[in-house]
C-alpha cells in the first residue's frame, strides 16, 4: 500500500494525478484510512528531481520518467491541435458582436477568452473594479437597461431574476430581438427565457428569432416550445393562435392528428395496415425494413417470438420525437419526412370529412379582398334584456391579375420559376399557373414550390417539384398571359367545373357550386349568438349537418371593420333567418303584452317624478 501511494505521488509531481486521490485495482474495495504523510514533491519537477524523490521513496525512477514522457507527448500534440480547434462559441460571439465594451454577458462564468489587437486570446476576468462577481449581472443588466450597450447575451444561469423588456422606465427602449441559439428541453424553462423581454410596462413587443437546424429529431425542442406557447395563448386570450404564434405552430405534433399520423406510420412499419403514403423515392434501400430495425434499436418497437410488436402507448409524441435522435441521421430524416407526409394525408382526409379542427379561421388573412356586402339585423329578447344578433353577407376576392403574376414571377427568380400548363389534355380546357421554388436555407436545392392560380391566387398546399413536372409543362409568356386573362374573367362567374369541363353537376340539379371561383360569399353570424345557439343547432340538424363542426370565423373589411362570428353554410341561411325571425316577432309580442311603467310603479301618480327611484 506504501509503494502505491509513493507512485501516486511521482504521478502527481507530473502533473498527471491527484496525491490526495485514492486509487485500487479494479475490484479491490478502497480501505478507509488517513492519508500517509509523503515528502513534498513539487509539480514543477524536474527529471532529477523525480529521480532523487523516487530513490527516497524507494520507488524506480522508470515509471516516473515514463509519466513525464507521457505529460510532454500530450502537450506537443496539443499545441499542433490547437490551432485547428475553434473558439469558444460564447466567447467568439462576444468578439463578433465588438468585445465585451458593447456586449452585456449575463452568464455563470468567472472569466473569459478574449482577443488582443495583436490577434492572441488572453484569459481575463470578467469582474473589474470595485463590482463583485456575484453582482456582475446585475451590473450588466443596468448597463444595457441603460443605453451603454445594446446588445444582451444571456445564458440559463440567468434566464430567471433579470427583466430586460423595453420598459418605459428605462433610457433603452429600442424594440428587443432575442434570438434563441438553442431551444431548451423543458417547454418551462423556455417560456422562463422569452420572458426576460417580454414583460409589463413595456413600449412594444419584442420580435423571437428561433435557430432551429434541419435534423428530424430537433423538432422536438420546437414541438414542446409550440405547444406551451398555443395552450399560454388560449389561457390568457381565449385563442389558441393569440401569442402569434402561428409559424411556430407547424412545429407542433404532438396533436390528435399527430397522435393519429404516428399510430399509421408505426403501422405501416409493422405491416399492420396499408401506407396512408408512399416511402421517400429518394431513399437508397428497403425503407420499411431499415426503419423497423433502427425503431427497435431505439426501443420504440420490441421483439417478440419471430417478429415485432409495437410497445405501448405507441401514439406518444414526446417519445418518438425523443428516441428518434438515436437513429442515424439520413434514416432520421427520411423517417421524419415521412412521418410528415401521413400527418398531411392524415390533415387531408379529416378536411374532406368536415372534422377538421383548425380553431379559429382568419378569413383574407392571405392578402384577399373583403368586402361586407349585406347585413341584416334581428333584436330579440333573453334573460338579461335585448339581444342583438347580426347575419352578415361576406364577399372575398381571391383572384391574382396577371400583371400581378408577372410581378411575381421575375421577384427572386430560382430556376424552375416559370409558368406552365397542363401536360395531358383529356378534354378539359387549358389552364395556365405560376410556379415559384420556395428558397431553402443552406444552399441546398429545394424540392418544394408554391403554385398561384387566376382564379384563386396562391395555392394554399406546396406541390413537390417531382410533381409538378409529372403533370405540367413549361409555356412562354405570351401563351400563359392569353390562358391567364380568359380564366381571370370567367372565374367571376362560373365554377371550375363549369369553366374546364362545360358543366357542373351542382348546377344541373340546382345547387350552386362556388369551387374555384374567384370571389366566394360567406355568411357570419355575429353578436350574440349564444342567446340563439339552440336555434342554430336545430338548423344544421335539419340540413344533415349534425356532424359537422359549428366554425368560428374572424375577418377584417377592407373599410377596417371587424367581425367576429358563426361561419354559416349556404343552405342554412334561409331556415335559419326564418328562426331568427319567429324570435323577433315573439319579441316584439311579448313586449306588447308587458304592463305599462306606471302599472308596474304602483299607486304612483302620474306627475310624480321617478327621479329619486332611478337613482335609487
Amino acid at each position: 500500500a506504501s509503494r502505491d501511494d509513493s507512485f501516486e505521488s511521482l504521478l502527481a509531481s507530473a502533473g498527471l494525478k491527484s496525491k490526495f486521490t485514492s486509487w485500487s485495482k479494479p475490484g479491490t474495495p478502497t480501505a478507509s484510512k488517513e492519508p500517509s504523510p509523503q515528502p513534498a514533491i513539487t509539480p514543477s519537477a524536474t527529471l532529477s528531481g523525480l529521480k532523487t524523490a523516487a530513490k527516497n521513496l524507494n520507488v524506480p525512477p522508470e515509471p516516473a520518467m515514463a509519466a513525464i514522457r507521457m505529460k510532454n507527448d500530450l502537450l506537443d500534440r496539443l499545441d499542433v491541435l490547437g490551432p485547428k480547434l475553434p473558439s469558444n462559441t460564447l466567447d467568439e460571439l462576444i468578439d463578433q458582436l465588438g468585445g465585451a465594451d458593447c456586449v452585456a454577458e449575463m452568464t455563470g462564468r468567472k472569466g473569459r477568452m478574449v482577443s488582443t489587437v495583436t490577434g492572441s486570446v488572453q484569459y481575463e476576468s470578467r469582474s473589474k473594479g470595485d463590482v463583485p462577481l456575484e453582482m456582475l449581472n446585475v451590473f450588466e443588466k443596468e448597463r444595457f437597461v441603460n443605453g451603454e450597450k445594446f446588445v444582451a447575451i444571456i445564458s440559463e444561469a440567468a434566464s430567471s431574476g433579470i427583466s430586460l423588456q423595453a420598459d418605459r422606465r428605462v433610457k433603452n427602449q429600442r424594440r428587443r430581438v432575442h434570438i434563441t441559439l438553442e431551444l431548451p428541453w423543458s417547454a418551462d424553462r423556455a417560456i422562463q427565457q422569452f420572458g426576460r423581454t417580454h414583460r409589463s410596462n413595456q413600449t412594444s413587443a419584442p420580435e423571437y428569432l428561433f435557430l432551429i437546424s434541419e435534423l428530424a429529431g430537433e423538432r422536438r425542442f420546437a414541438s414542446i416550445v409550440a405547444k406551451r406557447l398555443e395552450c399560454l395563448g388560449a389561457l390568457t386570450h381565449g385563442d389558441r393562435r393569440a401569442t402569434e404564434s402561428r409559424d411556430l405552430s407547424r412545429y407542433n405534433f404532438d396533436t390528435k392528428y399527430g397522435r393519429t399520423a404516428l399510430e399509421g406510420v408505426l403501422k405501416a412499419v409493422l405491416d399492420h395496415m396499408r401506407p396512408l403514403v408512399p416511402p421517400p423515392s429518394d431513399y437508397v434501400g428497403n425503407f420499411f425494413e431499415d426503419v423497423k430495425k433502427a425503431l427497435a434499436g431505439v426501443g420504440l418497437l420490441t421483439v417478440e417470438g419471430n417478429g415485432m410488436q409495437d410497445n405501448k402507448d405507441m401514439t406518444n409524441m414526446s417519445r418518438f420525437l425523443n428516441r428518434i435522435l438515436g437513429i442515424e441521421v439520413n434514416l432520421q430524416n427520411a423517417l421524419f419526412a415521412y412521418f410528415t407526409e401521413t400527418l398531411n394525408a392524415v390533415v387531408s382526409q379529416a378536411k374532406k370529412a368536415k372534422a377538421w379542427d383548425e380553431g379559429i379561421l382568419d378569413v383574407g388573412s392571405r392578402g384577399e379582398s373583403v368586402v361586407k356586402q349585406k347585413t341584416e339585423t334581428f333584436e330579440g329578447q333573453c334573460a338579461t334584456g335585448s339581444a342583438m344578433t347580426e347575419l352578415h353577407t361576406i364577399a372575398v376576392e381571391r383572384g391574382m391579375k396577371w400583371e400581378e403574376a408577372l410581378q411575381s414571377f421575375y421577384d427572386s427568380r430560382q430556376t424552375h420559376d416559370g409558368f406552365y400548363t397542363i401536360k395531358q389534355d383529356r378534354g378539359a380546357r387549358q389552364t395556365a399557373i405560376l410556379v415559384k421554388v420556395i428558397p431553402s436555407p443552406y444552399g441546398i436545392s429545394s424540392t418544394r414550390c408554391n403554385i398561384y392560380r387566376p382564379n384563386v391566387g396562391r395555392q394554399f398546399k406546396k406541390e413537390k417539384l417531382e410533381d409538378v413536372f409529372k403533370k405540367f409543362k413549361t409555356i412562354n409568356e405570351s401563351a400563359a398571359k392569353l390562358l391567364w386573362e380568359e380564366q381571370y374573367v370567367a372565374s367571376l362567374s362560373e365554377c371550375t367545373h363549369a369553366y374546364s369541363r362545360g358543366r357542373c353537376k351542382n348546377a344541373t340539379v340546382g345547387l350552386k357550386c362556388e369551387f374555384g371561383m374567384r370571389r366566394r360569399s360567406y355568411y357570419v353570424l355575429s353578436g350574440s349568438v349564444l342567446s340563439v345557439w339552440t336555434e342554430i343547432e336545430s338548423v344544421f340538424a335539419s340540413q344533415g349537418r349534425r356532424q359537422s363542426k359549428i366554425q368560428v370565423v374572424r375577418l377584417k373589411t377592407t373599410d377596417g371593420s371587424k367581425v367576429v362570428g358563426v361561419l354559416i353554410p349556404e343552405p342554412c341561411c334561409a331556415p335559419l333567418r326564418a328562426a331568427l325571425q319567429r324570435i323577433v316577432h315573439k319579441a316584439k309580442a311579448q313586449a306588447l303584452q308587458e304592463p305599462p311603467a306606471s302599472d308596474m310603479l304602483g299607486s304612483t301618480p302620474l306627475g310624480t317624478s321617478l327621479f329619486p327611484i332611478a337613482l335609487l
